[in-house]
């Protein structure tokens, strides 16, 4: 299938989150192929600081996405958290297997903060526009969420294409006290993917708008001449 390649992510459970909403979703997702022009690949990553700084550099070296839309679970999130921003900080706090992570940083050379070059507050009003509830973010924590999305963006900006990574942060399903019910979850997981695959479409049908105003404005001022 033509396209992009996609890698879609998700996490397992950990302490206090057996069962985690971000890998169904992700998995799910994978799953939506028809009308989808791209090549999706979902990858259930466990919650684990040295499992993550194991298996990303591989995972991202022989995938070589194009696009990256990382999901995870935030118990406080009302509605879907588009993060812009991933900062090289780690929390001394216990993964699934009762591990603390080997640094307080997540990439020691690393600059304190990557912002991704996705129009995240664009998603978000797209998001909104179809119902569902959805704010941008500064930040994704100090957990395994920023682990991860921290190092696809200092991944991404190495990467001689224009590669896109993006991490939605979820809130938990109405079923175990959140905000959104499954179908919910799912729809704006859809959207999400409608809407990067989309975007450079979009950009151009912006660019073509923004070239044409001048012309208009000069067509209309020669006619009031």
């Amino acid at each position: 299938m033509s396209g992009p390649r996609v890698l879609i992510t998700g996490f397992g459970p950990f302490p206090g989150v057996p069962d985690n909403p971000s890998a169904w979703l992700a998995e799910a997702l994978a799953g939506e192929t028809r009308g989808v022009a791209g090549t999706l690949q979902a990858e259930i990553l466990p919650t684990s600081w040295e499992s993550v700084a194991a298996l990303t550099p591989s995972l991202f070296e022989v995938l070589k996405p194009e696009i990256m839309i990382h999901f995870g679970l935030c118990q406080r999130a009302q509605g879907f958290r588009i993060e812009r921003s991933a900062h090289n900080r780690v929390a001394r706090r216990a993964d699934i297997g009762g591990a603390l992570p080997a640094s307080d940083a997540v990439l020691a050379e690393g600059p304190a903060r990557l912002d991704t070059e996705f129009p995240a507050a664009s998603l978000a009003a797209y998001l909104r526009a179809h119902g569902l509830e959805a704010a941008v973010s500064r930040s994704a924590g100090r957990y395994l969420c920023n682990f991860l999305y921290y190092r696809a963006l200092a991944w991404a900006s190495r990467q001689d294409r224009p590669t896109i990574a993006v991490f939605v942060h979820i809130p938990q399903r109405a079923a175990h006290g959140g905000a959104c019910s499954e179908a919910e979850l799912l729809r704006g997981a859809q959207e999400t993917l409608r809407f990067v695959l989309d975007l450079p479409a979009r950009e151009s049908r912006t660019r073509e708008t923004l070239s044409a105003v001048p012309l208009a404005v000069s067509e209309s001022l020669r006619q009031d001449a």
